[in-house]
């Protein structure tokens, strides 16, 4: 058993923190303020270091390493995350990465070679489109309709709190998304397709968040929509699953997004607390603010390792070289999801106290760490409670659950 990461990876490791650090560090609160998105000169440096090619083949123009697609992405988005703490470029980076994936393993031929490329490539963005205003949690709760007419695909319908809508829509590409095919059929009738954001018939709306503000937030509403068959992944009426396996791939690199904005906040925490003198001592001397350090530093290190193990089981369970079932994989990746968001908006709020004053102004990067990890408490790719359903769903049975004739219906 060996829990350090290979040469390989500490090596890109390192250059991603040093890439992040000269790039992206400086332009952080310039990101989180502007409202006008990710500067394009960085978009296109990290592209050239391969940031956006990592979970797509080289084929496709990626540079993934084959069965460690997502060690490789945890590891990039931990360090994006370091330098920027509103979340908006490694949320915008972690959404390529986790849907790009998924296009990669059960998208047709047609459609990787049209996509990924580009994703690669740095020049469109692709992300994730199945919350509507009846359904986010409930996702069997959808209403928006695929009807085949011929070759093509009719979409009619609304999905709310999307990431990437500005994006996708400015720059190119687009999001996966659930619809319904089969009303009659239940979460059995969904079909999962790709929609680019500049077809005819799409409006869209965006909203004004508290945090994350480099990185759109918003709604698309489909009138008579059509789009080719082959943008459909997998089979007609296996969207629903093909969903929640995408889910599962999601909220591991959301994992490693917050736990590596809560290893910078922790860190500024302790070098603050180390030079702040307070009735002739360092503030770090008192136990008050050594203890809750401590207690903040083991929970980031054990949820890191719980995070590595999920990111190393999902690429041996798509190499095909890991005697995991997808119900370990479920779990393996909610437990990262419920523990990672809430740790880090932990580590924020108390650093911010530890600052004091200072801590609670915008001279200081925490604020907008804080800010921008709860997105990921609220619910994004899944709220914590929903997190809690999986677990305990899969570790204990279906008798856990309530409601246990639908969750057995669903899995």
């Amino acid at each position: 058993m060996d829990f350090r990461l290979t040469a390989e990876q500490e090596l890109w490791k390192r250059m991603v923190r040093e890439f992040a650090e000269k790039n992206i560090e400086p332009r952080a609160r310039e990101i989180d303020e502007k409202e006008a998105g990710i500067p394009e000169e960085i978009i296109q440096g990290m592209a050239e270091l391969g940031i956006f090619g990592i979970t797509i083949p080289e084929e496709y123009g990626g540079c993934a390493m084959p069965g460690q697609e997502m060690v490789y992405a945890m590891i990039t988005i931990h360090e994006l995350a370091r330098a920027e703490l509103s979340m908006s470029l490694p949320v915008y980076t972690l959404l390529c990465l986790g849907w790009s994936y998924l296009i990669v393993k059960h998208g047709s031929e047609e459609l990787k070679r049209e996509a990924l490329p580009k994703v690669a490539s740095g020049e469109w963005f692709m992300g994730i489109n199945t919350t509507e205003p009846q359904g986010g949690s409930d996702v069997s709760a959808i209403t928006t309709t695929a009807v085949k007419e011929g070759d093509k695909w009719v979409i009619n319908g609304e999905k709310a709190y999307i990431s990437g809508v500005t994006e996708a829509t400015t720059r190119g590409g687009g999001h996966l998304s659930l619809f319904v095919t089969d009303p009659q059929k239940g979460h059995r009738g969904m079909t999962f397709f790709y929609v680019p954001a500049q077809l005819p018939g799409i409006t869209t709306t965006v909203y004004r968040d508290m945090g994350r503000m480099g990185l759109s937030t918003g709604g698309f509403v489909y009138k008579d929509v059509e789009i080719p068959d082959y943008y459909r992944l997998s089979e007609v009426g296996r969207g629903f699953h093909m969903n929640m396996e995408g889910f599962n791939v999601a909220r591991i690199v959301v994992a490693a997004a917050c736990t590596g904005a809560a290893e910078k906040m922790l860190e500024i925490g302790v070098d603050y607390t180390k030079q702040r003198i307070l009735f002739g001592r360092p503030l770090i001397n008192f136990e008050g603010i050594s203890f809750e350090i401590a207690e903040d530093h083991t929970d980031l290190e054990m949820t890191k390792l719980m995070l590595q193990k999920a990111a190393w089981m999902v690429d041996q369970f798509y190499a095909g070289t890991g005697e995991f079932t997808k119900a370990d994989i479920n779990k393996a990746a909610a437990m990262c999801k419920l523990r990672a968001p809430l740790l880090a908006a932990r580590v924020g709020q108390h650093v911010m106290m530890q600052l004091g004053a200072f801590g609670y102004t915008k001279d200081c990067p925490v604020e907008m760490g804080l800010r921008g990890v709860l997105s990921y408490c609220v619910g994004a790719e899944g709220g914590q409670n929903i997190m809690k359903i999986i677990i305990a769903r899969d570790y204990a049975g279906d008798e856990a659950v309530p409601y246990r004739g639908t969750q057995k219906q669903l899995r």
